[in-house]
């Protein structure tokens, strides 16, 4: 998972145009908790990894507090495509890791169970993606043979390129993929707002049910 430190003014800076940066925080501590819940522990065939970007507040203190007993390595690279690059490399060539799936916090339902099909899907397939319904991903993953670092580079992350852009650059090297079901993320007011309605009883749900007065 990649993930950053519950940081006032650092996380959910969209959100945070709207509700103001404590709230924006409220959301991303809630978000990062229910997720950690959702997707359970690490498993002998399964290991669970919290990728953190630099910052000067992190010490262990904190990794705990933010990411519990799990697993914790800073992330490397200038950008979100070295990063990616960089985290796959490293767990395919020094870890001897099989299949590598990434995500993020931004879809805080996602289900285990749904992780482990992503993972079966590699069996059959050599790449994995989750479409969101913003035009990125909520979820990359790929076999240790198929991987190439260039599917991350030249990325335009943050528009409603990325999922068709990257697609293209794996069939473009000949390798299969699989595609999940279309999820959304929580990035601005009205996915706040659409996860509002669908009633969940969760941290987050009772986080934003607080915010929005419903």
């Amino acid at each position: 998972m990649f993930a950053r430190l519950p940081e006032l003014g650092a996380v959910k800076t969209r959100l945070a145009a709207a509700v103001g940066a404590e709230r924006a925080l409220k959301v991303y501590e809630a978000m990062l908790r229910d997720l950690i819940g959702s997707i359970g522990e690490s498993t002998p065939q399964t290991e669970i990894e919290f990728l953190w970007p630099p910052s000067p507040s992190a010490n262990g203190a904190a990794l705990r507090r933010a990411f519990a007993h799990h697993a914790v390595a800073m992330q490397t690279g200038n950008d979100l495509s070295d990063r990616l690059s960089m985290a796959f490399s490293e767990r395919f060539f020094f870890h001897r890791t099989e299949k590598i799936i990434a995500i993020g916090v931004d879809d805080p339902t996602l289900s285990r169970g749904l992780i482990d099909h992503a993972f079966a899907l590699l069996d059959s397939c050599e790449w994995v993606a989750g479409p969101a319904a913003d035009g990125g991903y909520y979820l990359i993953g790929c076999r240790a043979g198929a991987f190439d670092p260039d599917i991350f580079n030249g990325i335009e992350w943050g528009t409603p390129r990325v999922l068709s852009a990257t697609l293209a650059k794996v069939r473009a090297i000949g390798r299969s993929l699989a595609l999940l079901p279309e999820r959304y993320d929580i990035d601005v007011l009205e996915d706040l707002e659409r996860y509002a309605r669908e009633g969940h009883d969760t941290e987050l749900g009772r986080t934003v049910a607080e915010l929005l007065g419903c």
